[in-house]
Formats: C-alpha cells, sequence, structure tokens
C-alpha cells in the first residue's frame, strides 16, 4: 500500500539512528511530511503515553495500519503549522517500570489533596506513564485503604525493584 501524510504506520525494522533516539522496531506514528524516500514521522513513545518524537525514517522502513479518523487528522495538521520539529527529537527516558516500590521526595499541594505526602512508599502498578506521570498505589495511615495518584516521575525515587 502507498503511504500518505498522515497515515498511521509502525517502524517494521529496528534501525540503528531511531534507536539512538529510544525509537524501535514496533513503534508506531504519524506520517507529518512525506518524501520520496524519507518522511518526516511522529513516533509515540509505547512506555510514556503523550511523549513523542519527530524523526525522518525511510519509507522503506515504515509500514502502513491505518488512517486516522478525520477529527484526529484536522486536529494534527493545525498543531503541525506551528510545531517546531527540531525541538523534540527524542523520547524522554523512563527510570521506573511496573511493581517498582518508589518514594515521594516531594510534598506538594496536588498530591497532599489526594492525600499523599513526602516519604510515603507505593507501588507502580500499571505498565506505562502517562504525560510523564506513574499512577502510583499507595496504602492509607490505618492501612484500610488504597489511594491511586498520578506522580511525576521526576518526584519519585526507586526504592525497591522486584527480581534485583
Amino acid at each position: 500500500m502507498k503511504l500518505e501524510e498522515y497515515d498511521g504506520i509502525h517502524l517494521k525494522r529496528e534501525v540503528e539512528e531511531l534507536a539512538a533516539c529510544g525509537i524501535h522496531k514496533g513503534c508506531r506514528g504519524v506520517i507529518i511530511k512525506l518524501g520520496e524516500t524519507r518522511s518526516l514521522v511522529l513516533f509515540y513513545n509505547p512506555e510514556d503515553l503523550g511523549d513523542y518524537a519527530y524523526a525522518w525514517a525511510n519509507n522503506d522502513d515504515l509500514e502502513y495500519y491505518r488512517k486516522l479518523l478525520d477529527s484526529i487528522k484536522k486536529e494534527m495538521m493545525q498543531k503541525m503549522e506551528t510545531e517546531d520539529f527540531t525541538k523534540k527529537l527524542r523520547f524522554e527516558e523512563t527510570h521506573l517500570r511496573e511493581y517498582d516500590a518508589v518514594r515521594v521526595l516531594v510534598e506538594k499541594k496536588e498530591y497532599a489533596k489526594r492525600g499523599v505526602h513526602k516519604g510515603m512508599v507505593g507501588t507502580i502498578l500499571e505498565p506505562e506513564k502517562i504525560d510523564g506521570r506513574w499512577d502510583v498505589y499507595f496504602e492509607d495511615e490505618e492501612f484500610a485503604d488504597t489511594i491511586e495518584s498520578p506522580i511525576s516521575e521526576t518526584d519519585l525515587e526507586l526504592v525497591f525493584r522486584p527480581g534485583k
């Protein structure tokens, strides 16, 4: 199938230059600018929903997997009019993962409203970050209930990783 701008694609093989940016085989994205042999692609970070990176990829390395809904395509086209493609060339690094025990490093009003405070230890029970935040599950002070709260990865430290 012939590729078109704003087609949903996935990377069908490992490419060294893309891997250096965190983009690996199977990674999905959208073609932003279609070229004859290479295209500019907005790749989605599979480990951090909401994170993305722009990269040029050989068309031979891309495989079509779907058309975007017209409403999403229109929204993306509007965003691309003002987006600076040179500002986001790699995925954010992910230092934590599902099932890690983590400690909250800061006191923030947004966390305190949910009953989460500096020094509390909880567990990540979701497989990916969302916009740089992990859903962390804590027991309340009476160990009677569970508190779930999205916490920025930068506000957490690893306490224990199962299997290590």
